[in-house]
C-alpha cells in the first residue's frame, strides 16, 4: 500500500474544504431569499373583444426562468402567454410583456372567466424547480356593444328648475346619466318600465342663453363611453335683486355664533358667508350623492304655510354702511310663520341628514327617491335623525334662528343630486304629474317625438321675478 503522506492528506482535507464550500456558494446563490413577483395591467375587471394587457414581472435574487398567462371558463383553458428566458439573465432585472387578450379568437363566450399570471424564478428551490408566484383575476367577457338611444324629455324646461330624460340601453352599463354643464347625473331605471329603460332627473342652470346641451351617455365596462347629444330649449328666467343691509349688531352677532374675531366683523362675516357656504354645499353634495332608486314620495309636495320672505334665485348684494361688500345668490324660499312653528316634511322619504350645516344652522335633508330631496333649515330644534322613514306631513323640527338667519324662519330647497333647484315646481302637483311622473309612463318615443319634446311649451309667469326688493332683517 503505497503511503502518501501528511502533505497529500492535507492537500485531500483542503480539496474536500473547497468543494464544501463552493456547494455552500452554490446553494445559498441558488436558494435566494426573495420570491419572484407579478403584475397584470390594467387593474380592470371587463375584458372586451380586443383588450392589451401588460404583464410586469421580476425576480430580485436569481432572475426569471418563465412567465404564462391562461384565461378559464368552465372546463375552457387557452394559454394567452407563455415565455421562457435564457439562464444568465440579470436578476432583479424587471419585465413588461405587452400582449393582447381576444376572447371571440379563443373560443371564449360572454361571461365570468378568470386570468391566471404565473412566473417562476431560476433558484433551486421547490425541488430545483424554481421559487414561483401567481396572479389570479375574476374578470367578465364583454363581446356585445353597448348602444344607447335617447326616449323623450319633458316639454317645460325653465332656467334653475328641473328636468328630466328617459333613454334606452342595449344592456347594463357601468354607469349612466346625463351630463348638463359638466355636471353628470346619476340615472336609474325607469319606475314600472321595461328592462333597459331609464330616467335621469337634472337640475338646469340658472342662467342660460334659451338653449342647453345634455348629454345622455353611458359607460361599458371595457371602452369608451356611449354619447348622444341633445338640444334642450330652456326658457330663462329674469331673477329678483335682493339688497340687503348689514348692520353692525348683525355682524357682531354672527361672529360670536360661529366663535369668530370679534375686532373684525365684517371680514368674519365675509368669510362665513362665501368660505363656510362653499363647504356647506360641498357637504350636501355628498349627503345627496346616494339616493333611492325609485320614487319613495307620494302625491305632491307640501309647502310649508308660512309668508314668503325670500325667493329661490334671489341675487342678494350685501351692503355695510352703505358699501357693497358681497354677492350670492339665494337657492331657497324662506318661509316665515309663528316663532319655533311645526316643520312638515314635504313629502313621504328618508332623512339622510339631521345635524347643524354651518350658514344653515339645524339642518334636516330628506331623500325622496330618484336623486330628489328637500332640505330644512334654521330649525330650532331637529325631531327626527339620520335613516329614519317619514310621511308627508311629519314633523322633522320647529322654525328657528340657528345658522346665518336674521329672524325665525324656515330655509326651504330642493336639491337634485346635491344640486339646487326651483322648489316652486315641486310644489305644484300638476307639474309633478305632468312634467315628472307621466314621462316614464308614455311609452317609447320615436327620435320625431322626442325632438318633439324637446321643445318646451309656453313658460308659466311667475310672481315676484324680476324686481328689486329690499330686507330689513338680513336672512340667510
Amino acid at each position: 500500500m503505497y503511503w502518501r503522506g501528511p502533505g497529500s492528506l492535507i492537500f485531500f482535507a483542503l480539496l474536500a474544504a473547497g468543494c464544501i464550500a463552493a456547494l455552500i456558494w452554490l446553494g445559498l446563490a441558488h436558494l435566494d431569499k426573495e420570491p419572484p413577483w407579478v403584475n397584470l395591467q390594467p387593474p380592470g375587471e371587463v375584458v372586451g373583444s380586443k383588450t392589451d394587457f401588460t404583464l410586469e414581472a421580476g425576480d430580485p435574487d436569481s432572475g426569471l426562468k418563465e412567465v404564462k398567462v391562461t384565461i378559464t371558463q368552465g372546463p375552457l383553458e387557452k394559454v394567452v402567454l407563455d415565455r421562457r428566458f435564457p439562464p444568465g439573465g440579470a436578476p432583479g432585472e424587471k419585465v413588461s410583456i405587452p400582449f393582447a387578450l381576444e376572447p371571440k379568437a379563443l373560443g371564449l363566450k360572454e361571461g365570468k372567466a378568470r386570468i391566471t399570471a404565473t412566473v417562476r424564478d431560476r433558484s433551486w428551490r421547490e425541488w430545483f424547480q424554481g421559487r414561483g408566484a401567481i396572479l389570479s383575476r375574476d374578470v367578465t367577457i364583454d363581446l356585445v356593444p353597448l348602444n344607447l338611444s335617447f326616449l323623450s324629455v319633458n316639454p317645460l324646461l325653465h332656467a334653475g328648475g328641473t328636468g328630466l330624460i328617459r333613454y334606452r340601453l342595449s344592456k347594463p352599463a357601468k354607469e349612466s346619466g346625463v351630463v348638463i354643464d359638466g355636471r353628470f347625473y346619476t340615472g336609474y331605471p325607469e319606475p314600472g318600465g321595461p328592462e333597459g329603460e331609464y330616467v335621469v332627473l337634472f337640475a338646469l342652470p340658472r342662467e342660460t342663453p334659451g338653449t342647453v346641451i345634455a348629454e345622455v351617455t353611458a359607460k361599458p365596462g371595457e371602452g369608451q363611453a356611449v354619447v348622444q347629444r341633445v338640444t334642450l330649449k330652456v326658457k330663462p328666467r329674469r331673477w329678483r335683486a335682493d339688497r340687503l343691509n348689514l348692520p353692525e349688531s348683525f355682524l357682531r352677532r354672527v361672529a360670536a355664533d360661529f366663535n369668530m374675531n370679534p375686532a373684525d366683523p365684517l371680514g368674519d362675516y365675509l368669510q362665513v358667508n362665501r368660505e363656510m357656504r362653499k363647504a356647506n354645499h360641498e357637504k350636501l353634495h355628498q349627503v345627496c350623492s346616494q339616493s333611492a332608486p325609485k320614487p319613495l314620495w307620494n302625491g305632491g309636495f307640501q309647502r310649508y304655510l308660512g309668508k314668503s320672505m325670500a325667493r329661490f334665485g334671489d341675487r342678494r348684494s350685501y351692503f355695510f354702511q352703505n358699501r357693497q361688500v358681497d354677492q350670492q345668490e339665494h337657492l331657497g324660499e324662506d318661509l316665515a310663520s309663528l316663532v319655533h312653528s311645526p316643520v312638515p316634511a314635504a313629502n313621504d322619504g328618508v332623512v339622510v341628514m339631521a345635524e347643524p350645516l354651518g350658514i344653515y344652522g339645524n339642518t334636516v335633508v330628506v331623500d325622496h327617491g330618484l336623486g330628489v330631496f328637500s332640505q330644512y333649515s334654521h330649525l330650532s330644534q331637529i325631531d327626527v335623525k339620520a335613516g329614519e322613514e317619514v310621511k308627508k306631513g311629519q314633523v322633522v323640527g320647529k322654525t328657528g334662528t340657528t345658522g346665518l338667519a336674521g329672524g325665525d324662519h324656515l330655509h326651504f330647497s330642493m336639491l337634485i343630486q346635491g344640486d339646487f333647484v326651483d322648489p316652486l315646481e315641486w310644489w305644484d302637483p300638476h307639474w309633478l304629474r305632468d312634467q315628472v311622473e307621466r314621462q316614464w309612463k308614455q311609452p317609447g318615443a320615436t327620435p320625431a317625438a322626442a325632438k318633439a319634446a324637446a321643445a318646451p311649451a309656453k313658460a308659466r309667469k311667475s310672481k315676484g321675478r324680476g324686481r328689486t326688493v329690499k330686507h330689513k332683517r338680513p336672512p340667510q
